[in-house]
C-alpha cells in the first residue's frame, strides 16, 4: 500500500505535466461517445437532418476529456490535488477491451486495421465496447493490472465508469457544442458562438433571461 502511495504521487506529477492528451486517449473517448450517442441517418427523412447528428458532431469526446482533467480531484492526506484523469481512464478502458478479447467475449470481429494505432477499445464494435465496460462494472477485470489511480480501488473504478457515461449525455445536450472555437478555454472565457446541436434536437429554446412578474401595484400613499 505504501509503495502504491508513492507511485500514485509520481503518476500525479506526470499527469499534471501533460498539457495534451495522448492520441490513443482521444481515440478511446471518440469511440466511447460514438457508441453512446451514434449518428442516426435513418431519422433524417422523418425528423430532419439535425436529428441524424451524433456525439462526435458535437465534440462530446472533448467535453469528457476536459471534464476528467479539470473537474475531478484526489485528496491525499489533507491536501486536494486536481489531476488529469483522462489518460488513465482511457488506458483502463483499453485494458478492459483487451480482457474482453482474451476471454472471447466480443460478438463482432475486432477492427484489426486500427488496433495498433487507436487501441483495443476503439477497435471494438460499438456494442462490444459496452461489454468491455461491463467487465469493469461487474468486477470481472483484474484490478491489479489497472493503471494508477484505479489499481485495486473498486469504488473509484465504478465512480469513473459511471461518470464518463453521464458526461457523454451531459456534454451532448448542454451548450458545449455551441461554444465553438472557445470550448477548450476555461469557463469564464467561453462564448456561445452558435446554437448547440442538442438544444435544436430536443426543441430547447435556450436559457431565459427572465420574465416580468406581478409584484404588486403602485400606490401614492401607504397607511399602517
Amino acid at each position: 500500500m505504501t509503495w502504491d502511495f508513492f507511485k500514485l504521487f509520481a503518476v500525479m506529477i506526470l499527469f499534471q505535466g501533460n498539457k495534451y492528451t495522448l492520441p490513443q486517449t482521444q481515440a478511446v473517448f471518440k469511440a466511447l461517445v460514438d457508441a453512446i450517442v451514434p449518428v442516426t441517418p435513418e431519422l433524417t427523412e422523418k425528423q430532419g437532418s439535425i436529428q441524424s447528428c451524433g456525439a462526435l458532431d458535437s465534440h462530446t469526446d472533448e467535453y469528457q476529456i476536459w471534464s476528467l482533467d479539470h473537474f475531478l480531484s484526489l485528496i491525499i492526506i489533507i491536501k486536494s490535488f486536481n489531476i488529469h484523469l483522462a489518460d488513465a481512464a482511457a488506458e483502463m478502458l483499453n485494458i478492459a477491451a483487451k480482457q474482453l478479447l482474451y476471454m472471447g467475449g466480443n460478438k463482432i470481429p475486432v477492427n484489426s486495421a486500427i488496433l495498433p494505432e487507436k487501441g483495443a477499445f476503439a477497435a471494438l464494435a460499438p456494442s462490444d465496447r459496452f461489454r468491455a465496460i461491463t467487465l469493469l462494472e461487474q468486477k470481472e477485470d483484474d484490478l491489479a493490472i489497472l493503471p494508477l489511480p484505479f489499481r485495486n480501488y473498486r469504488g473509484f473504478v465504478f465512480t469513473i465508469i459511471t461518470s464518463i457515461t453521464f458526461l457523454a449525455i451531459i456534454g451532448y445536450y448542454t451548450e458545449w457544442s455551441g461554444y465553438g472555437s472557445t470550448r477548450m478555454e476555461t469557463p469564464e472565457k467561453r462564448q456561445l458562438e452558435h446554437f448547440p446541436t442538442g438544444w435544436k434536437q430536443v426543441g430547447y429554446p435556450g436559457p431565459s433571461k427572465g420574465y416580468h412578474a406581478l409584484k404588486g401595484y403602485l400606490i401614492e400613499k401607504f397607511t399602517e
